[in-house]
């Protein structure tokens, strides 16, 4: 197989297989997640490409696809059914004969005998076959296992002579922990980081518009890009650059500008924050929520932080040293849409004092709800933290 030289180099591409992804059945949140954690690593991505189970749409991707990319990552069509394609078409592709591997099959047969199959499908045999010369990657969650190719696309005196063919299942529970530990690295020790300086922020109580026109205008001067992504109700914020002295002297100038936004330093969500705080504490938070109708609770409660919640209609009832009552967001339960905003009323009380708030925050619909969490928890952070 030939490659334009021409092209980048260090792009990674990204193919997601499966009627049920084509169809709209379910969302490839494999490939965003994927993609989202080369790019912190400093890794570009290429193209995203999504084919049916089909033969030959899956041949002619793959093809397309190596050609044009250094690493080809490519997740789902593994399993046991004959409509997973995925591990024959890039036999096809590689031209290199598909290989049963014993190790891989006892492993499956031992998975599936502890889950009652003490005779496994005669169908699972297919995935212990991986193509010649294939690095198998295990599957600690699945019968899925992956594999890594390497093969040589420039002679080898040059840079950037290999290229990378990973093979992973479709589940997100199987295939997200099998990329952290073997594809990133993988890619990571074979100097795919091209990005050498990156940040990110999560903003809160801005509208992209709104900040994206400073921000953009800060960088402007600089050899330095700034990206967004809207992840309602925050505003997630990337500056990266490949020179450092650019990116050292426009780092505090954002930080600056966005200060009003941050929820903490900006690095996590307010209900992140306040879920990893609860556990702490030598208390039980006693919350009346009248507001969010139990969003707030199947949030906040974890196996971790249960025992520190209580979750009830009337405070008078509980003994907890901390008491919250929420309420507010009349506009969204009387269904009225012609308004801005809405109230959120939000009390504390503890044996020594009583805090009271009403605040008025944005009326975006349904999503009032999202808002009014986030917002909820930073106000508990905060006083908690005090």
């Amino acid at each position: 197989m030939t490659r334009d030289k021409s092209s980048a180099a260090y792009q990674v591409a990204i193919l997601a297989t499966g009627d049920e992804i084509c169809n709209g059945d379910i969302a490839n949140s494999n490939s965003q997640e994927i993609a989202q954690r080369l790019f912190s690593n400093g890794i570009h991505v290429g193209t995203h490409m999504t084919v049916a189970d089909n033969l030959t749409d899956l041949e002619t991707a793959m093809q397309f696809l190596l050609q044009n990319h250094r690493a080809l990552i490519m997740t789902g069509g593994l399993g046991p059914t004959s409509d997973d394609l995925t591990r024959q078409a890039l036999s096809h592709v590689l031209q290199r004969q598909l290989i049963f591997d014993e190790p891989t099959w006892q492993t499956i047969v031992a998975r599936l005998q502890r889950f009652g199959f003490h005779i496994p499908p005669e169908s699972n045999r297919q995935q212990a076959l991986f193509p010649a010369g294939a690095t198998i990657i295990p599957n600690p969650n699945g019968t899925a296992a992956g594999c890594m190719i390497k093969q040589t696309i420039f002679p080898a005196q040059e840079s950037n002579a290999e290229q990378f063919i990973f093979m992973l299942p479709g589940p997100p529970i199987e295939c997200l922990p099998m990329f952290d530990k073997i594809v990133l690295p993988a890619l990571k020790s074979s100097h795919f980081q091209k990005i050498l300086y990156y940040e990110k922020w999560l903003l809160f109580g801005i509208s992209e518009a709104q900040i994206a026109e400073e921000l953009d205008k800060l960088a402007q001067p600089f050899d330095c890009t700034t990206g967004y992504r809207f992840w309602y109700p925050y505003i997630e914020f990337k500056l990266y650059s490949n020179n450092q002295a650019d990116f050292t002297r426009l780092v505090p100038l954002i930080e600056k500008a966005i200060a009003p936004y941050l929820i903490g330093n900006g690095k996590a969500t307010a209900s992140d924050l306040l879920k990893q705080k609860i556990p702490t504490l030598n208390a039980t938070l006693a919350i009346c929520d009248f507001a969010t109708g139990g969003l707030l609770e199947s949030i906040l409660k974890t196996p971790e932080t249960n025992s520190h919640l209580n979750f009830l209609y009337d405070l008078q009832k509980s003994s907890a040293a901390l008491q919250i009552k929420i309420s507010g967001l009349a506009e969204f339960w009387q269904q009225i849409d012609n308004y801005a905003n809405t109230i959120l009323e939000i009390s504390f009380t503890t044996q020594d004092k009583h805090q009271a708030s009403r605040n008025t925050i944005p009326f975006r619909g349904y999503r009032v709800k999202q808002y009014a969490v986030e917002f909820i928890c930073w106000q508990i952070y905060k006083f908690l933290s005090e």
